[in-house]
């Protein structure tokens, strides 16, 4: 009779390296952690990212991002779609045929980017030293490792990242939120207050979080304090922008930065009733035929400074002395010619 060990599923299977788990098992997303796993079990295969992407249901440009993780990070090394565990892990294996398989395969400058920790200076960088841009590269996908590796608030931040914007985040938002605590300097417990709001107000992105990031750095909101003052008055702007909405009949949506802006100056600081931001928007459609909210703003602004808060006190004649009066018996508060200065461009741009 003869006997068989039934292995199931442990018939197949394939080799993952010791450092992935010792060391990116905590640091990796999802969305990397799936794709090294793939990579792995088809290793010495060819496959293309779409490949990958396909069987795994993702997007194309998260696996890209993913494999430059760990061809950054030295787990894997990539030669014309071919993959294969890194120089080190080979050598490590004690498979020295593999070592010089590779090294034939992959072209110099691939591997001098492999070697150790050492970050070779890449050709296009002299190029972009001669632009002029307004703020430093980011942090590339090795620093960011090694960062987190280095830092648990670093890593509290990225996890904190993926909580908030409910989904993994990408390793270019990793390396903006890096970016915006290093180099802009706001602590890690600012960063994820200000993702926090931005999630409440529907617009956790990358793009709006390090816009909103460097005006908060610009105006030393850097501390916890700061940033809860600093969210108070633009949810307070935010609510008054929406109070205008329905003041006007307007279609309500989420305001923009311009109109929590407008909100906030006419309701919470110039403390214009409901009559007078109707009287100023029949003006402007009556002038313009059609509502334009900074020309809007510079009635109410001119109406503000005249100390005018009623419409009987915008509809009552100006007071200019004698000459004036003889002249003309009755003048708006308004000035109509004055608005119509405004540049057509900024009009157009509201």
């Amino acid at each position: 009779m003869d006997y068989k060990l039934n292995l199931g599923s442990w018939e197949s299977i394939f080799a993952v390296p010791s450092e992935l788990v010792d060391r990116h098992l905590k640091l990796a997303g999802g969305v990397q952690l799936k794709v090294i796993l793939w990579v792995l079990r088809h290793a010495g295969e060819k496959f293309t990212v779409e490949d990958i992407a396909e069987f795994l249901s993702m997007q194309t440009a998260d696996v890209r991002d993913s494999m430059l993780y760990w061809e950054e990070s030295g787990i894997i090394k990539v030669c014309d779609g071919f993959i294969a565990p890194s120089e080190t892990e080979a050598a490590e294996k004690g498979n020295q045929s593999v070592h010089t398989e590779l090294k034939e395969q992959i072209p110099e400058t691939t591997a001098e980017q492999n070697i150790g920790e050492v970050q070779q200076p890449r050709e296009e960088q002299p190029q972009k030293t001669t632009r002029m841009i307004s703020r430093p590269e980011k942090p590339d996908l090795k620093y960011l490792s090694r960062r987190m590796s280095e830092s648990a608030e670093v890593v509290y931040l990225m996890q904190s990242a993926d909580e908030i914007f409910g989904r993994p985040t990408s390793n270019n938002d990793k390396e903006t939120l890096l970016m915006i605590h290093e180099t802009d300097g706001l602590p890690v417990e600012v960063i994820v207050m200000l993702m926090q709001y931005a999630a409440s107000i529907e617009k956790c992105n990358i793009r709006y979080i390090e816009k909103t990031a460097i005006s908060w750095a610009d105006n030393e909101i850097t501390n916890l304090e700061a940033a809860e003052r600093k969210i108070q008055q633009l949810t307070s702007g935010r609510n008054a922008a929406i109070m205008i909405q329905r003041i006007l009949g307007l279609e309500e949506h989420s305001p923009t930065e311009k109109e929590t802006m407008y909100g906030d100056r006419w309701i919470n600081t110039w403390k214009f009733t409901n009559d007078m931001i109707r009287k100023a928007y029949e003006i402007c459609v009556d002038t313009k035929n059609k509502y334009i909210p900074k020309y809007v703003d510079s009635i109410l602004s001119r109406w503000f400074n005249s100390g005018i808060s009623t419409p009987e006190q915008a509809d009552a004649p100006k007071n200019k002395g004698s000459k004036n009066r003889e002249k003309k018996s009755y003048e708006a508060t308004y000035d109509i010619s004055e608005y119509e200065s405004t540049s057509i461009i900024d009009e157009e741009g509201e």
